[in-house]
């Protein structure tokens, strides 16, 4: 992968004869100014050097300032730290916390006092002690292994191998605008990455790559965040409950419970145009049938089945959800598996959901 290396320089103040020193600031003698640069020239430079030598600042000059390639300068950092550390709203460890930095965090760096520095990261602003942070010339040069690497996917279905190259086995399909986690680097233009719980690959032509870091969260932030996970965890033991009676919260009827009552009549035949599942279905007909014994009303056909329901991708797919190819459907059945009036030969039987291009999948429950 292309890197963005950060090379190390001396930050100067955007006022005009003066420079920023951890714990102090240095008068810099005006060195004529020329339109609107408020830059210092080579002379000034060498005159702030010498006298952070002489005041013995010499082994910190490089400690916290780090600009950018583009010419940006930043005083980047990043957490050294366990699961995480307070930042507060004062430098004192009394103060109130006013947000996390979690341990890898990306931050800035704002204002340096004794044994504190102010940072931002993400929406969060305040101090953090000074010995939780990498900073300067080691965070430059370690920024690398704080990146997280994401693919999101440019074409309408990319299958997802597990290997490289188009003659590796189909693991799975992704969707367009998909984003997943690049695991490793990349090896002949096909990056490996993190579908829920499979690993595999996929090509480069159909995807693009972004780099980005993580960043710490407000006292606000988490809350809110905790509050979500709290209601999803809820929602999720409730539907557990139910789901041993086939049931979910609501009194609807699960996927699980629509796919053990289609899987009865695999063995039976595949008659185009039938909507019968003991003597007869095609495709839709199969699908629109196991539906209607739990009174869920669905389209004839294949063409209008893409709308029933609404899309989840396929790497979301739940037991019950509609797949849907080109003029043909079939019912999740997990395990990348579906149930299916196949063809006169087969009838209705078993395969799996991604035997071909994948058009959609819809949830209609």
């Amino acid at each position: 992968m292309d890197k963005t290396h950060i090379k190390q320089k001396v930050i100067l103040s955007a006022v005009a004869g003066m420079i920023l020193v951890p714990g102090r600031v240095l008068d810099v003698p005006a060195a004529g100014k020329t339109g609107e640069q408020p830059f210092v020239q080579a002379s000034g430079i060498e005159s702030v050097l010498e006298k952070c030598y002489e005041t013995e600042v010499k082994d910190n000059i490089n400690l916290y300032l780090v600009p950018t390639e583009e010419g940006e300068y930043l005083n980047m950092a990043f957490s050294d730290t366990g699961d995480y550390t307070y930042i507060r709203s004062a430098p004192d460890e009394n103060s109130d916390w006013v947000g996390k930095l979690y341990q890898d965090s990306a931050a800035q760096v704002l204002e340096y006092l004794d044994g504190w520095t102010k940072v931002r990261s993400g929406s969060a602003e305040g101090y953090v002690p000074a010995d939780s942070l990498i900073t300067g010339e080691e965070a430059s040069l370690r920024a690398e292994e704080f990146e997280d690497h994401t693919v999101t996917v440019t074409a309408y279905a990319l299958n997802v191998r597990d290997g490289q190259g188009t003659g590796a086995d189909i693991l799975t399909q992704v969707g367009l605008g998909e984003t997943y986690e690049v695991t490793g680097d990349p090896v002949d233009g096909w990056y490996p990455v993190k579908v829920g719980e499979i690993d595999g690959w996929v090509s480069g032509n159909y995807v693009t790559e972004e780099t980005s870091y993580s960043y710490g969260e407000t006292k606000e932030e988490e809350e809110a965040r905790l509050e979500e996970e709290a209601r999803r965890a809820e929602e999720a033991r409730a539907a557990e409950t139910g789901a041993a009676a086939g049931i979910l919260p609501g009194g609807s009827v699960t996927g699980q419970a629509v796919i053990d009552y289609a899987c009865q009549f695999i063995g039976n035949p595949y008659v185009w145009g039938g909507t019968s599942l003991t003597d007869g279905a095609d495709c839709s007909g199969f699908v629109q049938s196991v539906y209607a014994h739990f009174g869920v009303s669905l389209p004839r056909t294949t063409y209008e089945m893409v709308n029933s329901g609404y899309a989840v991708s396929y790497a979301e797919a739940l037991p019950g959800d509609l797949i849907l190819y080109d003029g043909h459907v079939g019912l999740y059945m997990g395990d990348g598996t579906i149930v299916n009036a196949m063809n006169e030969a087969d009838g209705i039987g078993i395969c799996s959901a991604t035997y071909t291009n994948i058009i959609a999948v819809r949830r209609v429950l």
